[in-house]
Formats: structure tokens, C-alpha cells, sequence
């Protein structure tokens, strides 16, 4: 079974769920009113990253593109990134990347009270019933990488992946989730304790369902702090 969550988190992942849910789920209603051609799911990854930027907006200080920590000091293009981190409104993260200014924010939230989130996008279809070849691949071996980098940064105290996959149902999810709990712990990763959320969508290419799951890291490096 995964891992206990660190005691140190100091967000609320059910409620950060539930919050996520709500944007997806504003952004399917939408889509429904217009009648769009395409929906939710025919977005790219980019795409759906901006969307929860956007919709999270309201309830955090959000950062995209961040440079984790331990990079500091190599060429920015060298660095690693972490796809959304968020911290308190009127607190935003305070970035290494460049230089104090006069009018930066007198409380900025430092890295370690901050909430770093790895974003991956799974499908089942990328066109109408023809099932994705790299479904299977996408939840083991970038997943598990993002889990371990995310892990091993000694800075960082609250991180999480969150995983939004759209299937044509919810027991093929259900069971895709059951089965990448079990690669984590064959590749001993440290993830804490999943949330899962759902919404209904229309369906276009066979999906009927985005599932969002959301699973804590247990950092390594504040094990012994």
C-alpha cells in the first residue's frame, strides 16, 4: 500500500481535488453550451496546464515553469522545471532565478511552505475509436520520474503528482490506477495516500470521463529534518 503523508504538508489535498474538479468541471459545462466540436480531452497537455493555472488563480498564488531548487546555479536552460507550484494569495513563491527587486512582495513564500505539482495527461483515444497506443506507457515511466525527482529535492517539503486521464470509463480508470500503485511500490517510490476526483464529460472520441488523481510525495530529504 502507498505510504503514509508526510505530517509537514500543509495544504489540504482533498480540498485542492475538489478545487480541480471544479475547474475541469466549469470548463466541460462550457464546452457543453457551446456546443463545441472538441472537447476537453482534445486539448494537449500545454493546454490543460494553462487551464488549471488559470482556474487555480482564485485560490493560490500560482507559479508555472518553476526551476526546482537544487538546480540553482546551473544556465536556466539547464535547469529542471516543475510544472505548477502554488502558494497562499498575496504571497507569491520566491524565485531564484532572478535577482530581489525593490518592489517584490515583502512576504514571499519560500520553497519548502510552497506546493509543487508535476502535471501528466493520459488518454485512452487520441481519435475517435482508436485507442491510444501509449495509454499503458504513460502511466509508468514518466509518472514514476516525475514521483522521484519530485522526491529527492531536499528543499522541498510538499510536492504532489496529479494525474488527469481521460478513459470511456470509470472501471477501466479504477483499475489503471490500482495497477500504477503497484509499479510505485515495485520501483519503491514514496507517494502517499491518492484523491481521486471525476467528471462527467461529453463524449467525442470515446471518452466519457476525466479522472483526476492526486498523489503526495513523501520527500527524502526531510526525513531525517
Amino acid at each position: 500500500m502507498p505510504y503514509p503523508v508526510d505530517a509537514m504538508n500543509l495544504f489540504d489535498l482533498s480540498l485542492l481535488a475538489d478545487q480541480i474538479q471544479r475547474v475541469i468541471g466549469a470548463r466541460e459545462s462550457e464546452l457543453r453550451l457551446e456546443q463545441a466540436v472538441y472537447g476537453l480531452d482534445s486539448s494537449d497537455e500545454s493546454a490543460l496546464h494553462a487551464l488549471l493555472a488559470n482556474g487555480l488563480a482564485a485560490d493560490y498564488d500560482i507559479a508555472r515553469e518553476v526551476h526546482y531548487p537544487s538546480t540553482a546555479g546551473r544556465k536556466l536552460t539547464h535547469r529542471e522545471r516543475c510544472d505548477l507550484v502554488l502558494a497562499p494569495i498575496g504571497r507569491p513563491l520566491r524565485l531564484d532565478s532572478r535577482p530581489a527587486g525593490l518592489f517584490d512582495p515583502p512576504d514571499q513564500t519560500p520553497p519548502s511552505h510552497a506546493m509543487w505539482l508535476e502535471i501528466k495527461v493520459a488518454w485512452q483515444f487520441r481519435q475517435p475509436d482508436v485507442r491510444h497506443a501509449g495509454y499503458g506507457q504513460q502511466w509508468r515511466n514518466a509518472v514514476v520520474a516525475d514521483l522521484r525527482k519530485m522526491e529527492a529535492e531536499a528543499v522541498i517539503r510538499q510536492a504532489a503528482l496529479l494525474l488527469v486521464v481521460f478513459t470511456e470509463s470509470e472501471a477501466i480508470v479504477q483499475k489503471d490506477i490500482e495497477l500504477f500503485e503497484r509499479v510505485l511500490i515495485k520501483k519503491e517510490v514514496l507517494a502517499g495516500f491518492r484523491q481521486v476526483r471525476a467528471v462527467a464529460i461529453q463524449d467525442r472520441i470515446g471518452h466519457q470521463l476525466c479522472t483526476i488523481a492526486i498523489w503526495p510525495t513523501i520527500q527524502r530529504g526531510s526525513e531525517h529534518s
